[in-house]
């Protein structure tokens, strides 16, 4: 079996898929501490056949998900491109991706590529080695990654990104869903205004957040 869990931890695997290097990353948040635990990347270099390569990865990543087992597998939506060959394999890696999770029975969580930069940079157009270099800072890594056995591969920080995108996400998303019940358990004791998230956010944007949490299912 997996690296074993205490009850109050949460293990994200990261996933950047790919038909020629697919990007994992796993960590761990425990209370508000969170901590890097491993990263890699799977390359099928060598194989031609594209259905042999989905089946490196697919190994590749069942393995990863039995040696750390994670809660949450956590990646890019599908998104258009320009190139429709590219946006076809790439389809093809993620779906791979999307089955090993599943049967290993992981929630699922999905971010557009602007969502996972902003959650880790907090610049939604921000280049490679931009969301490179906030990852090891946001891991502690600093300017020595390499001592904490942090990956330089840009495959497994932007894995990695997506799950720190997701552990920013759901504690935003506590945080709301935890002062939205306090307001309403103060408002029976007396008729002060609180200072929450839905006094300092708009709405509509609270709205949206909770939204997506629910659609999620939460995870």
């Amino acid at each position: 079996m997996g690296v074993q869990l205490t009850n109050s931890s949460v293990r994200v695997l990261g996933v950047d898929p790919g038909t020629i290097r697919t990007g994992w990353g796993v960590i761990e948040r425990t209370g508000r501490a969170i901590k890097f635990r491993a990263a890699g990347v799977i390359t099928t270099r060598g194989f031609h056949s594209l259905p042999e390569r989905l089946r490196i990865v697919h190994a590749g990543l069942v393995d990863v998900i039995h040696t750390w087992a994670p809660h949450v597998l956590s990646l890019e939506k599908a998104f258009l491109a320009y190139n429709v060959q590219s946006a076809l394999r790439l389809g093809e890696a993620r779906g791979v991706a999307l089955l090993a999770a599943a049967q290993a029975g992981l929630r699922i969580a999905e971010y557009n590529p602007t969502e996972i930069k902003t959650a880790v940079v907090g610049y939604g157009r921000a280049e490679k080695l931009q969301v490179q270099k906030a990852v090891f800072a946001l891991l502690g890594g600093g300017e020595n990654p390499e001592a904490l056995g942090l990956p330089v591969s840009k495959d497994a920080t932007d894995a990695l990104a997506a799950a720190l995108c997701h552990l920013n996400s759901t504690k935003l998303t506590e945080l709301i869903l935890t002062t939205q019940g306090r307001t309403q358990v103060a408002g029976y004791k007396g008729q002060r205004q609180r200072r929450t998230l839905r006094n300092v956010l708009p709405k509509g944007t609270v709205e949206k957040l909770l939204a997506t949490a629910r659609s999620r299912g939460h995870s």
